[in-house]
């Protein structure tokens, strides 16, 4: 036996003994990890393949009926298409404003930390509180929004009451509640960019708009890509701000997969199609974070 085998061998026994240690300390998330989440997921699975009724406590094997009734359904077409509607507004909205803000509060401000508190605080909050304060706002009739509308000689508006307008409302709510998740993440990619590459730059006669493009925008790339694949998940799964603010109307116009699973499930008692809708919808987020992620890396070659 050589020297160098005789000191690997113990050093492999020390790392098995680790690995051993590592598998004890980490046995009770995986059975949290395991009763939690794993068991209740593949039950879900299988109660998607069910017409189980929760009220009557019965149902019985289908198949992938409750699949096949979602693609012919109008219904699940219409809360599709407002999905994907506040989808396509709210996370352009939602990353702009947030790298908007971002890079004014790295900036050498007065107040900055209040500042920066004021915009982050609402992203504490509740969904419930959120439609509170936003009901109130909305109010057409004495509602603060429409108040500062006329004072200013503008069209006051019935936020919550107009399919055309209640969808911007939502996506209004969401901005307020939400942007403060972009707004932290990506201002701690701002920090970290070395302050000598916007001194070099400037020296060299680079504008403003050069120096965003060249400099800030590739060095916070990863960072605005991962933003914008959190909040594109996190969208397709709206559910708070609308049920307890515009209850999916007027007319429907604002009701969302979310709201549809809940009253299929929870009003209708239909547990099996319900199942089938929340899968249905995890298997959207999965398609689109998979297109997402591969021109994320296209780009990035």
């Amino acid at each position: 036996m050589t020297a160098a085998t005789e000191t690997t061998a113990p050093a492999r026994k020390r790392r098995k003994g680790f690995g051993k240690v590592g598998i004890l300390f980490a046995a009770p998330f995986l059975a949290l990890l395991l009763f939690l989440w794993v068991v209740p997921v593949v039950n879900g699975f299988w109660v998607s393949l069910t017409d189980t009724n929760m009220a009557e406590g019965t149902g019985g094997f289908v198949g992938l009926d409750n699949y096949a009734n979602l693609v012919t359904d109008p219904d699940f077409h219409a809360a599709l298409g407002n999905t994907a509607l506040f989808v396509v507004l709210n996370v352009p909205v939602l990353v702009a404003v947030g790298l908007l803000l971002a890079m004014l509060l790295n900036q050498r401000l007065s107040g900055r930390g209040a500042i920066r508190a004021a915009f982050i605080s609402p992203y504490l909050l509740t969904g419930a509180a959120v439609a509170i304060i936003w009901q109130t706002a909305l109010n057409p009739l004495d509602g603060n929004v429409n108040q500062v509308l006329g004072a200013i000689g503008l069209p006051e508006q019935a936020w919550l009451s107009t399919p055309g307008e209640a969808m911007g409302a939502v996506v209004l709510i969401t901005l307020w509640w939400r942007v403060g998740f972009p707004l932290l993440v990506l201002l701690a990619a701002l920090q970290d960019i070395p302050a000598q590459l916007y001194e070099a730059a400037k020296i060299d006669g680079a504008n403003l708009w050069q120096r965003f493009r060249y400099i800030t925008l590739p060095a916070i790339a990863p960072v605005l890509m991962l933003v914008v694949l959190l909040r594109l998940i996190d969208s397709f799964k709206v559910f708070e701000q609308v049920y307890l603010v515009t209850q999916g109307g007027p007319a429907g116009s604002t009701r969302v997969v979310l709201q549809m699973l809940y009253e299929s499930g929870f009003r209708d008692f239909q547990t099996g199609y319900a199942s089938a809708i929340g899968w249905a919808l995890a298997l959207i987020i999965l398609v689109v974070t998979v297109i997402q992620l591969a021109l994320t890396r296209r780009r990035a070659s």
